[in-house]
């Protein structure tokens, strides 16, 4: 239920953004540019594709556990029930999001939402796929017999809400800044500077800020800069999902004593032992200094960078909305064509030299799939998959031709 709802909300989503682009460019603001805004939409896409995927542990405990262990049964019709489910589902989410923010093993999931080093609406889209134990906050709610499809449904609402305040157009709103989340102090949530690290962490009410101690307003002198002290450098949405993890589990296999082994997982974000501190610095961002990760490529790159975001969220509507209907195969296959013309973009508009290379051996392995899987696939399923690898391919004669030579040769080219 969640997931359709969201996935109807996608039109929504996409008319804001454009908007939003329209009127960033006739302000001339500068407040969103493409290469972030694909990192950022391209990981909301994956997030929701891996969710068809991954085994879900949440899941499997409500169905198997909390069914049975439930406190009460609630009217679902009630409009209290509504109402209470979603401001308690509020509260569990500051606490959920709290905690992202403050333990090292939650940071590594969350982190992905802080990663964009822009501020604007295709950063509420840019969700995490690894974060696998965000249902245990919501244990007592659930516990108390909130109905599952009202819970999933405050669910959907509450991440809908906060897709409009990730916006740098709209200035402050008087009373609401008080009992609301706003666009202005959200924007204190994702600045790095040390007056706005880790503040601000309600979903929909500010409230919860104000009452537990991490409220922080916008301030007029401080000049938010975006992003995490550790900067990801690429867009690639597989390694901005595995980047802190990776780092976590580096030290945690090369640290020397075992009790740092175990409670790194569980100490504060950004704790490690003082041994790899020593022997594997990690260098953060000189904020007196910090410039964007902004790599520079031609037009072909972007324009067909564009091309594969518009098809993912074609075939992301396809595989939400026909979900039951398909095989696991099927399924897997999707993901990973949706998935991977995402990857080899993202090294185009890095300039990385071998991109094209990439992406022709992503055409081809792409093709053998489709034929290898055409027997278990129904007549829909060959038209869905069939006509979009024809429309990739017609995408790449059009926009590099037969061209599979360097991708930094093309960037030198054009800027001479």
């Amino acid at each position: 239920m969640k997931d359709l709802i969201l996935t109807a909300a996608i039109p929504f989503f996409l008319l804001l953004i454009t908007l939003e682009f329209w009127w960033d460019r006739k302000q001339g603001s500068g407040y969103l540019r493409l290469n972030d805004a694909f990192g950022s939409l391209s990981l909301g896409i994956v997030s929701r594709t891996h969710a068809l995927v991954v085994f879900s542990l949440g899941g499997l405990f409500i169905d198997s556990v909390l069914s049975q262990w439930r406190l009460m049964v609630w009217d679902s019709s009630s409009v209290w029930t509504w109402v209470f489910t979603f401001v308690a589902y509020d509260l569990s989410y500051y606490w959920k999001h709290r905690m992202g923010h403050t333990v090292n093993f939650f940071w590594a999931a969350h982190a992905i939402h802080h990663q964009s080093e822009d501020y604007n609406l295709t950063t509420a889209l840019r969700q995490t796929s690894s974060d696998i134990f965000d249902w245990v906050f919501y244990i007592p709610l659930l516990l108390l017999g909130v109905p599952l499809e009202v819970f999933l449904t405050c669910g959907a609402l509450n991440l809908i809400y906060q897709f409009w305040v990730h916006t740098q157009h709209i200035d402050k709103l008087g009373w609401m800044e008080k009992v609301m989340v706003t666009p202005s102090n959200h924007r204190v949530h994702h600045g790095q500077n040390p007056e706005y690290i880790d503040k601000n962490h309600g979903g929909v009410f500010v409230i919860w800020d104000r009452l537990f101690g991490s409220f922080q307003p916008e301030l007029d002198d401080v000049n938010i800069i975006y992003g995490v002290r550790r900067p990801l450098k690429t867009l690639n949405p597989l390694w901005a999902n595995v980047h802190v993890w990776q780092s976590l589990l580096f030290d945690a296999v090369h640290t020397k004593r075992w009790w740092d082994k175990l409670r790194l997982w569980f100490m504060p974000t950004g704790w490690r032992p003082t041994d790899m501190e020593a022997r594997y610095p990690i260098a953060k961002s000189d904020l007196a200094r910090f410039e964007k990760y902004d790599p520079v490529v031609d037009r072909a790159s972007r324009g067909y960078a564009i091309f594969q975001l518009a098809t993912a969220v074609l075939l992301l509507v396809y595989f939400v909305t026909h979900f039951v209907g398909l095989s696991y195969t099927l399924i897997l296959l999707g993901f990973v064509m949706i998935t991977l013309p995402l990857i080899t973009s993202a090294w185009l508009l890095e300039a990385r030299a071998s991109a094209l290379k990439w992406e022709v051996a992503r055409l081809l392995s792409s093709g053998v799939g489709f034929v290898l899987a055409w027997p278990i696939m129904a007549t829909s399923s060959v038209a869905i998959f069939g006509g979009y690898l024809a429309l990739n391919s017609l995408a790449y004669l059009v926009c590099f031709g037969w061209r599979w030579s360097s991708q930094s040769a093309m960037v030198e080219a054009e800027a001479a």
